[in-house]
C-alpha cells in the first residue's frame, strides 16, 4: 500500500515539475516568435508623433517589372518605401511634417522630363517599342528634394504579330473605342482644367482634372466592370509618344523638365479594363528661359 502511495506521489510530483517546467520553454518560444514578426513601427514607420529628427533615412526598395504583364508589353513595376509616407503634400512648410511625407519622380530612358506620383501604386507604363529600357524612380520629400532612387532596366518583347499588335495598341491608346453606357449611369466624362500659369511659367505643367459619373480608383481588369458605381483611371501620353503610363490617384497631372516650347499632353479617361471611355488634349507651351526648380 505505502508503495503505491509512493508510485503516486513520484507521478503527481513529475507532473507537477513537466507543468512548470514548460512555463519557461513556452515563454521562450513566445519571445523568439515575437522577435521573429517585425513590429508595426518596421513596416509603418515613425509614428505621427515622434520628432521628425529621430526618423531614420527615406529609402526605396523597387522591384523587377512583373514577367506575366511584360510578356504582353505592359510594364508593371511595383515599389515601397521605408521611412516615409507617400502623400500629395508639397512645399517647404511639408518638411516639418511627422511622419515624413512625399512622392516619387519617374523618367523613362533618361528622358529630361518626369512625371510626378504620389499615389504609391505600381508604375504601370504601356505602348513601349520592343527593346530595351530604362525607368528611373526617384524618391522625393514633399520639396522635391532627392532623397533615394533605383532604376529598373527590361526589354520589351517583340510581339507575336508585329502588325495587329500594332494596330490594337494604336486602338487602345489613340482611338475611342464604343463602349456602350451602363444603363443606370450616364456615361463618363473627363474634365480638364487649364494648366496652372504659375508653375507653367517655371516650366511646370500643373493639370488638374476630373471625372464624371466615374470614381478614380486603382482597381482593373474585367471582374472590375460590374462594380458600381463605375471606376476607372487615365491614361497619359506626352507629344505623340507612342507609350503611355496609368494614373488611377485622381490628383492633378505634374510634369517638370521638358524643353522650352509647344507641347501636348493626351488624357484618356478608362474603365477598369483600360477602355478608352473620353478624352482630352491640352496644348501649352514651356516659356524660354524657365528653369524650374521646385514643383510646388
Amino acid at each position: 500500500m505505502k508503495q503505491r502511495q509512493s508510485s503516486g506521489m513520484q507521478i503527481r510530483i513529475h507532473q507537477s515539475r513537466s507543468k512548470w517546467l514548460s512555463v519557461p520553454v513556452i515563454i521562450a518560444l513566445l519571445v523568439a516568435g515575437s522577435g521573429a514578426a517585425q513590429t508595426a513601427r518596421e513596416v509603418r514607420g515613425a509614428a505621427a508623433v515622434e520628432p521628425l529628427q529621430n526618423e531614420p533615412p527615406a529609402k526605396i526598395v523597387i522591384d523587377p517589372p512583373l514577367a506575366e504583364p511584360l510578356s504582353h508589353g505592359l510594364v508593371v513595376i511595383q515599389y515601397r518605401t521605408e521611412n516615409l509616407h507617400m502623400a500629395p503634400v508639397f512645399g517647404p512648410a511639408a518638411l516639418a511634417v511627422s511622419p515624413r511625407v512625399g512622392h516619387i519622380h519617374v523618367s523613362v530612358d533618361d528622358a529630361s522630363w518626369v512625371w510626378v506620383d504620389a499615389s504609391g501604386e505600381p508604375v504601370i507604363l504601356n505602348g513601349l517599342l520592343p527593346g530595351p529600357h530604362k525607368v528611373l524612380i526617384q524618391l522625393e520629400s514633399a520639396n522635391h528634394q532627392l532623397l533615394d532612387q533605383g532604376s529598373v532596366e527590361f526589354t520589351v518583347p517583340e510581339p507575336p504579330n508585329a502588325a495587329s499588335s500594332a494596330a490594337m495598341d494604336a486602338h487602345a491608346t489613340h482611338g475611342m473605342a464604343a463602349v456602350e453606357p451602363s444603363q443606370s449611369e450616364p456615361p463618363a466624362k473627363l474634365i480638364v482644367d487649364a494648366p496652372k500659369a504659375e508653375p507653367l511659367s517655371r516650366g511646370v505643367l500643373f493639370l488638374p482634372y476630373h471625372a464624371e459619373n466615374q470614381h478614380i480608383l486603382p482597381v482593373f481588369g474585367p471582374a472590375a466592370l460590374a462594380v458600381t458605381p463605375r471606376v476607372g483611371h487615365i491614361h497619359v501620353t506626352v507629344d505623340d509618344a507612342t507609350w503611355h503610363w496609368a494614373d488611377a490617384s485622381g490628383v492633378p497631372i505634374i510634369i517638370n523638365g521638358l524643353a522650352p516650347g509647344p507641347h501636348k499632353v493626351l488624357i484618356q479617361l478608362v474603365n477598369a479594363n483600360h477602355r478608352p471611355l473620353d478624352q482630352q488634349v491640352v496644348n501649352f507651351t514651356i516659356p524660354s528661359g524657365s528653369t524650374p526648380q521646385h514643383l510646388h
